[in-house]
């Protein structure tokens, strides 16, 4: 989504809009209403978990594959499958990861996003900063997911993923519900 800047005066008041509208669609809700809240309902949740990412392609500016030697100018584009655990493919991301800065430990943070379109029509962006040496040594990590076309459009929750083999392969989640 394009950004639109407004000229002058009318600037603090759009900034100001725009940040009241993130706050009230991006917070989840303080408690379910009701005894059958819209949250539960399936026509609201999509509860993907255990899912087997593996590996379609994979661009780096780092030559080490195995992620041992991150360095502030990383960049990456890549590709996975995610099956189900039968097996069955169930979607595909196309995603992007960038170093931003050592972090207080000595550890790289970068910041991870992707498209994730799923056969079931719904298209997933995700984005979010991680601990990239935790990553690397099997950790999992959690970033931000949001619905922005197909059934689930404006559902909002999370992406989990960890590697079960570096860059090849990840146990992974998706989480998002709409209330």
């Amino acid at each position: 989504m394009a950004s639109i800047t407004l000229p002058g005066p009318l600037a603090p008041a759009a900034d100001a809009l725009r940040g009241w509208l993130l706050a009230r669609l991006a917070v989840p809700p303080l408690a379910p209403k009701g005894p059958n809240p819209p949250v539960g309902d399936p026509a609201n949740l999509l509860y993907l978990t255990d899912l087997a990412e593996t590996l379609v392609s994979y661009d780096s500016s780092n030559s080490d594959f195995s992620g041992a030697t991150p360095t502030l100018e990383d960049i990456a584009h890549v590709r996975y499958e995610l099956r189900d655990q039968q097996g069955a493919l169930v979607g595909t991301t196309n995603g992007y990861g960038r170093m931003l800065r050592k972090g207080p430990e000595g550890n790289f943070l970068g910041y991870f996003s992707e498209e994730i379109r799923l056969l079931d029509g719904n298209v997933i962006r995700t984005g979010g900063v991680v601990d990239d040496a935790r990553l690397t040594l099997g950790e999992q990590q959690t970033i931000k997911a949001v619905a922005v076309a197909g059934p689930l459009r404006g559902a909002v929750g999370f992406r989990q993923f960890r590697p079960v083999e570096t860059h090849k392969s990840y146990a992974s989640a998706i989480v998002l519900y709409r209330s």
